[in-house]
């Protein structure tokens, strides 16, 4: 005779059972409650796939294709911002040394006409009764020896700057860094300034 097993339907207790007996309702040797016998099965594994595993896979890819993306969106970013790759140092240009200087500037020179004898500056006097008129001046000596015979010509101007006469006065001697001062007569009335002519030494 061949036995089966099966299991209660109430509390799952094990029952041993003759094969032929399947089916029929007996009391449960374990809990006392009544249950049909029935050979025990190995619990089906329900497999999952269908409609819910192909949603599954399809949240996993766009999951994956929107980290992709961002991830694009980043690198472009990146390189934007990223400056471009500075140039290598140009090497330094090497300048020749060889250049003739530049000759130094001639000091300025100031005329010295007369020798050492440096006339100021000239105005008419007049006087008293404003019929006399003297053209007054200094002379000076720069030199660093006497001057013997010093004579000073004028010219002599009208308001317009042209010469209608001349005035002389002269000096018997002037020492080394001194002045003279000359008063040489102007007879022409219309007489409005006068300018020096020459500065003249006695040989």
């Amino acid at each position: 005779m061949s036995y089966s097993k099966g299991v209660c339907q109430h509390c799952g207790g094990h029952i041993a059972f003759p094969s032929e007996g399947a089916g029929q309702t007996i009391s449960c040797p374990h809990c006392q409650w009544d249950t049909v016998l029935s050979v025990k099965r190995a619990p089906s594994v329900e497999i999952s796939g269908g409609a819910a595993s192909q949603k599954r896979v399809s949240i996993a890819f766009g999951i994956a294709a929107a980290l992709v993306a961002v991830m694009g969106i980043v690198v472009l970013l990146f390189l934007k911002q990223t400056p471009p790759e500075s140039q290598p140092p140009q090497q330094p240009v090497a300048v020749s040394t060889n250049i003739t200087p530049a000759p130094p500037a001639k000091p300025v020179v100031e005329p010295d006409p007369w020798h050492g004898l440096k006339a100021g500056k000239i105005s008419l006097e007049k006087s008293g009764d404003g019929r006399v008129v003297h053209a007054v001046g200094t002379v000076r000596n720069t030199s660093d020896h006497q001057r013997f015979g010093v004579k000073v010509e004028l010219d002599v101007l009208d308001a317009q700057g042209k010469k209608i006469g001349s005035a002389t006065d002269y000096a018997q001697m002037i020492e080394p860094g001194k002045e003279w001062k000359f008063k040489a007569l102007v007879t022409d009335r219309n007489a409005d300034s006068a300018k020096i002519a020459a500065i003249k030494e006695q040989e």
